[in-house]
């Protein structure tokens, strides 16, 4: 992709996550110029199909995710608790030229719902892994209906939603909201 070239561009139910299609430049949706080459390549992932890679998220920068190759259900939770939308989750199915941008404060996911699944994460920056903000994908208080059945598990406390809402200083319970469809 070159330098700034148009991007069609989907609002989601989580304010600042974004769908990008840098093949679709007509249809509902904003076109918009994105630098995606700000963004390089950080991380590559191959889960088994089934497998969630994530939840993760940067409390100061933004992620890109996509799914190069095989088909993945991308999931987004905004978790900054300042804002009205706290809790909110949307998902996408993600194959081919398709990308997520995830706004700072935001957990993100990917389901590998085929075989041969490449996921990778963009970023702006290194950043730390310390900073990196965790939870378990198949918490029950995440209340996530994975796209692929999965087994509901009681995760550490190091890494339940409950966990994370303690860190962050947001209210504790299972997230509420609905889930919406980009």
């Amino acid at each position: 992709m070159t330098r700034g070239a148009p991007v069609h561009v989907q609002r989601t139910v989580v304010p600042g996550a974004l769908l990008l299609d840098p093949v679709t430049p007509s249809g509902p949706g904003t076109p918009a110029a994105v630098d995606l080459d700000a963004f390089p390549v950080r991380r590559r992932y191959r889960p088994a199909r089934d497998d969630v890679h994530g939840l993760a998220g940067d409390p100061d920068g933004t992620v890109v995710i996509g799914v190069p190759q095989g088909t993945g259900y991308a999931v987004v939770i905004d978790a900054r608790p300042c804002t009205e939308t706290f809790g909110r989750l949307a998902v996408a199915l993600l194959d081919g030229p398709q990308l997520v941008l995830v706004p700072p404060g935001c957990l993100y996911g990917v389901q590998a719902v085929t075989d041969g699944v490449l996921v990778e994460v963009r970023s702006a920056d290194r950043g730390s892994t310390r900073e990196r903000w965790t939870a378990d994908p198949d918490d029950p208080d995440l209340k996530i209906r994975w796209l692929r059945p999965r087994r509901t598990r009681t995760p550490g406390d190091d890494r339940s939603w409950a966990a994370l809402c303690a860190r962050l200083g947001a209210p504790a319970g299972p997230r509420r909201d609905r889930v919406t469809l980009w």
